[in-house]
């Protein structure tokens, strides 16, 4: 059985205003990765390979830190765990199938579900009928920051004041790439447009980060929203400058990057919060195997080294913590309301 969901509680496990504001056809790439099992499990399961679910295509930040995650889940399970990309509709075409799996015929799955983007379900356009309630949350996995950044040496603009400027000066004429609507990094451009006078942007999107990348490197488009982990690699190479991040304090990877709050007073927070589900009503014993796996994966210090070296910080929770997370990260999207600025 699933853990209860309590709505609205605020405790201590929250991020809190601190910190927020099965068609194989679909398939786009598979890795898989298997070792002996550590976890105390249960005698006959998981009885065969399971598979780990990117909503996503390859390639992305949620590819990579699930595809270097997958040999450590492996490990504790003590089957092959293959990682399976189904993307499409903003992470819809995988997140639909979640809600419907089979506790029975699916219970050999992991879904993996990003935050803020499956929220997009809010926007009455999009005629959803589900809700957080539809998916067995099980954990959170990791949090990671967004950044905005420009082009390094853009003569522009080199500080988040300065494209601000820009952008008042120029008002739907800078272009700034991002992912779907709904994303971490459309979010974050929303809520710029609703709480920042004057500031109104041209969006570009695109399925995937490296995609957006090279568009603001190559000059098809002025700016970009991301995440610190992903971006990190490019500055180091001095092909981007982050202007700012947006979080409620100075990333430790940017640490000399101010935040969106320094720069203009407004907390404007956003992130790549990355979650894992399985099949409703599965069986409690099935569900604990699962939910011991992944803390023990997440736990092995060989894994946390290399998350570090990704600058992907790892933010484990479980329970009524993880409940109170979501639904923090659903009141932000309720406040921004990113579907009436894109009518």
């Amino acid at each position: 059985m699933s853990e209860a969901r309590p709505k609205g509680d605020k405790g201590r496990g929250g991020f809190g205003r601190r910190q927020f504001l099965a068609g194989a056809g679909a398939v786009a790439g598979a890795a898989t990765f298997t070792t002996a099992g550590k976890v105390a499990r249960a005698a006959t399961f998981p009885s065969g390979p399971v598979q780990l679910v990117v909503p996503f295509g390859t390639g992305g930040g949620s590819d990579r830190t699930m595809r270097l995650f997958a040999p450590y889940l492996a490990k504790e399970l003590g089957q092959p765990v293959n990682v399976i990309n189904i993307a499409g509709g903003g992470g819809w075409k995988a997140w639909a199938q979640m809600a419907q799996w089979d506790a029975e015929k699916d219970d050999h799955i992991v879904g993996t579900i990003n935050l803020p983007h499956v929220l997009s379900m809010l926007d009455p356009r999009m005629k959803r009928k589900e809700t957080l309630e539809s998916f067995n949350f099980i954990a959170w996995h990791s949090l990671d920051p967004c950044i905005w950044a420009v082009r390094e040496g853009d003569e522009r603009f080199q500080t988040l004041r300065a494209f601000i400027d820009h952008v008042r000066a120029n008002p739907n004429k800078v272009v700034m790439s991002t992912t779907a609507v709904g994303s971490d990094d459309h979010m974050g451009i929303a809520y710029a447009e609703k709480f920042v006078d004057g500031f109104k942007v041209q969006k570009v999107y695109a399925n995937n980060d490296g995609k957006k990348i090279q568009e603001v490197i190559g000059g098809h488009t002025d700016a970009v929203g991301g995440n610190v982990g992903y971006y990190v690699p490019y500055m180091l190479d001095r092909k981007l400058r982050a202007i700012c991040v947006l979080s409620a304090d100075r990333s430790p990877n940017l640490p000399t990057v101010p935040t969106f709050e320094e720069v203009t007073g407004k907390k404007n927070i956003s992130f790549a919060g990355r979650t894992f589900v399985l099949a409703n009503g599965i069986a409690g014993e099935k569900q604990a195997v699962y939910l011991n796996a992944i803390k023990a994966a997440m736990s092995n210090p060989e894994y946390v080294m290399k998350e570090n070296a990704n600058r992907n910080p790892l933010e484990f929770k479980e329970g009524d913590e993880l409940w109170t997370a979501l639904r923090e990260a659903e009141e932000l999207v309720n406040a921004v309301k990113f579907w009436e600025l894109e009518q």
